[in-house]
């Protein structure tokens, strides 16, 4: 089986975050994104399993960082998506579509695997291999029920689980079934999906448009491939909206199983002084903490200095300085140094710099 993962797009609903880093090098819980999502992976698959990634927007650091962590488990393989235009200095790209269709050459007479890099199972993937395996079917799509099925392909199915219809992003409610980031295709129907995929990226478009999968698993259903849903019980991360992404740090920090979950070594190591940690909190490498309460549900990147702050349910970025900051429920990019600040939902990206007052370091 070949796993093949669209990672190219700027992450625009990201935004400011995606202006620096790629959309699934958002941390939360302690790992970016991509992390939590190929340790899933290798619970699932085993080793020497071949990926495919289809990047783009900041490839370097997605190719880099994928071979120094993941090459002695996966068979790492890279395929460029090239921009079809610009605005400033942003790309866009085609679509999911014709990422998918990138990876033609590699996935032959092999089942197809595709997971995107902003959505993650807290159940593991080995739920969907187990579906294609037991049921006769085609194909299966992960799904999940959701409260805004607008931002999603959602799917109709028979009373045996069959998907009779799937449409991308709904402007009137037909079903909160939404697929939910990863599809399954035997090999049996993968010449076909990339016979409707290169027909679909021969239809001219403009920046901003797109090549969509979901029509194209429309008409493999409409010729009467058999696609079975496979419904996931536990909760999916979507990390492609900031509201979402703190959603998923909060399900993410409740699965934690820490040691040390108040984090007494950085207390007795002189790191945390004169304050409270109230759990479920991550906090990384290098982090001093003076006079603060942190907690619950905030997670807290590497090299950070905080003082006489109070956060909750908030995720900070690496190298991040905090002073007299009293906030629930925001972003704060990496590098970035904030003082003198008492406001809920902020959401700021990479190396911002708000103060109040003359200082000029830390």
């Amino acid at each position: 089986m070949w796993l093949v993962c669209p990672i190219a797009g700027v992450g625009t609903r990201l935004q400011p975050f995606t202006y620096s880093k790629p959309k699934a090098f958002l941390k939360a819980a302690g790992k970016r994104a991509i992390d939590h999502i190929l340790i899933k992976l290798k619970k699932t698959f085993p080793q020497n399993t071949n990926i495919c990634f289809i990047v783009g927007y900041k490839k370097r650091i997605i190719t880099n960082y994928l071979e120094d962590n993941y090459s002695d488990y996966f068979n790492l393989h890279f395929v460029e998506q090239e921009p079809i235009g610009y605005d400033g200095d942003t790309p866009f790209f085609s679509g999911l579509g014709d990422a998918v269709l990138l990876a033609k050459n590699y996935v032959k007479n092999e089942d197809c695997f595709i997971f995107l890099s902003d959505r993650l199972p807290l159940e593991d993937y080995s739920s969907i291999i187990l579906t294609y395996h037991q049921c006769p079917c085609d194909g299966v799509i992960n799904v999940r029920k959701v409260q805004n099925p607008q931002f999603y392909g959602v799917t109709l199915t028979n009373e045996e689980g069959y998907i009779t219809k799937i449409i991308e992003k709904p402007e009137e409610h037909i079903s909160n079934i939404a697929v939910s980031g990863a599809y399954l295709f035997g090999k049996e129907i993968v010449p076909k999906l990339f016979e409707l995929l290169e027909t679909q990226s021969q239809i001219e478009i403009e920046n901003g448009q797109e090549h969509p999968l979901t029509p194209v698993i429309a008409q493999l259903i409409d010729l009467g491939i058999k696609l079975k849903i496979n419904e996931m019980q536990s909760e999916i991360i979507d990390f492609g909206r900031p509201e979402s992404l703190l959603d998923g740090n909060r399900f993410l920090l409740s699965e934690l199983k820490l040691k040390d979950p108040l984090y007494e070594h950085l207390f007795q190591s002189g790191n945390i002084k004169d304050s409270k940690i109230i759990p479920p909190v991550y906090i990384g490498k290098d982090v001093k903490i003076f006079n603060s309460v942190i907690g619950p549900n905030v997670s807290l990147g590497d090299d950070i200095m905080i003082e006489k702050c109070l956060l909750s349910e908030s995720v900070i970025g690496d190298g991040v300085f905090l002073k007299k900051i009293i906030s629930s429920n925001s972003i704060i990019g990496d590098y970035s140094v904030l003082e003198d600040i008492i406001k809920n939902n902020i959401t700021i990206g990479d190396s911002t710099y708000i103060t109040t007052s003359n200082m000029k370091s830390f």
